[in-house]
Parts: C-alpha cells; sequence; structure tokens
C-alpha cells in the first residue's frame, strides 16, 4: 500500500481525518482502507506551499527490516517543479496511531515485532495537511516464516537375531512467529515396514528457538504395533539458516519386546513463505 493524502486548512478537519481537529499534533494517519485521495490546497499563505507533495522516499512498501534494526524514515516536501520546501510541523505515526515516532522528515526508529503501515504527515504553513503512507513493513526475525520438508527417522534393531532397520519418512511443516521465538510444527504421520508386518507411527514435533536461530526439541513417536501401542521420544537440536532448518536425530531407545535400539534421522524444511499474517 502507497496513500498519498492532502487536506485543505478550510475542509472539515474533523471529517477528513477522523476526528482529529486542527489544533490536534501530531494526528492521527488517516484510515482509507487503501484508497488514495487528495485534495486541493487554499491559496492562504502561499509561500510556493500551495500544491506541494509530500513523498515519503524511505522505507518503500513491503520492507523487511531484521528485529532490533534502525528504519531509516525519509520525506519530502516539494513544490510543483520539483524544489524541496522546508517544513517544521511532521509527525511520523504507525498505522492508525496518534504516537508519534519521529518528529522530523529525516531520522531513525526502532519498532518491535509486527507489520506496519507508516504515515508521514506534514502541516504546512499556509495550515495545509499532507500525508504519504507507505504499507506492510514488516519487522521480523531472519529466519520468520513458513517452512515445508520431511521427517527422517531410521530405527535400527535385532529381531530374533535380525538385524532389522524400519524407516519412517513424513512430512514436516514448521512455522515460526514474527518474534522469532514462536516455534510450531504441525504434527504428522509415516508407515514402518517391519519384517513381515508394518507399523503406523504418528509424531508431535516441539521445540524452542534462542536469539541466534538455534532450537532445541523433541519429537515424540506414537507407534500402533500388534503386541500394543508404545512412544519413541527423540530430543535433537538444529538451526535456521539461509533459508532452510535442519536437526539431526540421534538415540538410543528401548522398545517393548525388541531391547535397545539405535535411532538416526534427520529434520530438514525449506523456507516456503517469509511474509507470514500474524493474526493467523
Amino acid at each position: 500500500m502507497d496513500v498519498t493524502l492532502r487536506t485543505a486548512a478550510g475542509l472539515g478537519l474533523m471529517a477528513i481525518l477522523g476526528g482529529c481537529t486542527s489544533d490536534e499534533w501530531p494526528p492521527a494517519a488517516t484510515d482509507d482502507d487503501g484508497e488514495s485521495a487528495s485534495g486541493t490546497a487554499t491559496d492562504e499563505g502561499g509561500d510556493g506551499y500551495e500544491f506541494a507533495q509530500l513523498e515519503v522516499l524511505e522505507p518503500s512498501s513491503a520492507s523487511v527490516f531484521p528485529i532490533g534494526s534502525a528504519i531509516h524514515l525519509l520525506a519530502e516536501v516539494r513544490d510543483p517543479s520539483g524544489s524541496v520546501l522546508p517544513v517544521d510541523d511532521v509527525a511520523w505515526v504507525a498505522d492508525d496511531s496518534d504516537v508519534e515516532l519521529l518528529a522530523a522528515l529525516e531520522g531513525d526508529v526502532e519498532l518491535p515485532p509486527g507489520v506496519y503501515d507508516l504515515s508521514a504527515i506534514a502541516r504546512l504553513p499556509n495550515g495545509d495537511r499532507l500525508q504519504h503512507t507507505v504499507g506492510g513493513i514488516r519487522v521480523q526475525a531472519p529466519w520468520t516464516g513458513e517452512y515445508e520438508g520431511d521427517v527422517l527417522m531410521t530405527i535400527a534393531v535385532e529381531f530374533q537375531g535380525i538385524p532389522l532397520a524400519p524407516r519412517c519418512d513424513g512430512p514436516l511443516s514448521i512455522r515460526v512467529g514474527l518474534d522469532g521465538q514462536d516455534f510450531e510444527a504441525e504434527p504428522g504421520g509415516c508407515t514402518l515396514d517391519v519384517a513381515i508386518t508394518t507399523l503406523e507411527a504418528t509424531y508431535v514435533i516441539t521445540g524452542s528457538i534462542d536469539d541466534a536461530g538455534i532450537v532445541t526439541g523433541s519429537i515424540d513417536f506414537s507407534f500402533q504395533a500388534p503386541t500394543g501401542p508404545f512412544e519413541i521420544p527423540v530430543e535433537w537440536t538444529g538451526a535456521f539458516a539461509d533459508g532452510a532448518f535442519g536437526a539431526g536425530l540421534s538415540d538410543t531407545v528401548s522398545i517393548p519386546l525388541l531391547g535397545n535400539a539405535e535411532i538416526s534421522g534427520s529434520l530438514r524444511a525449506d523456507l516456503i513463505n517469509a511474509n507470514i499474517d500474524p493474526d493467523q
């Protein structure tokens, strides 16, 4: 979203700015549901400000910033010939808030994780107000997003002296929130071929992410066997890097009627969408 608004001093600010009076400063950004609108400047005051335009140069719409980084804000007011005009009354606000982020045309701000519409609002000497809004500004962790891949787990065990290595190969779907700390994985399932029978398995994955993108967690397998159900929990450590997630599985577990078994495998997934909806 990229929206420009112009409000003349005598056009009824209470209606146009959603309840903001001409004395309120900083004003809340106008909520226009993404539709562009403009007005005609008055001739009062003159001095080259009639027909002036406000433009946000930085950031551009849909920009993405890592958590904790500075967001450089830059806007300019120009006359029809392109000359830059000085303006003293300037406010930057996020979304439709009246909380001022910056009281200058240029400067740096830092925002918490989120998706924002940023508006620069300028009050001209002739009383006109100009507004330019850029939307979809995202502040998020480098590994925020949705990932798709596979769960691979092999069980090395002996049955009546015969070495077996049944393999579980199932789907992996991960979602990491804007703050980079919220790790969610969809439950999955797989089928293992064991000698003359098959085992149905389901798994649940949990994880916790640190500030460096290192993830520790567990995957809990639940099996339905002819001898009855049993579970195999496996702890793992992984990481996000270069648009992918990876973790190794390695453990020694005890399986009913079979004894000790060696677990090996991996969790692997690639980033498919970095622009997640924070409301979902």
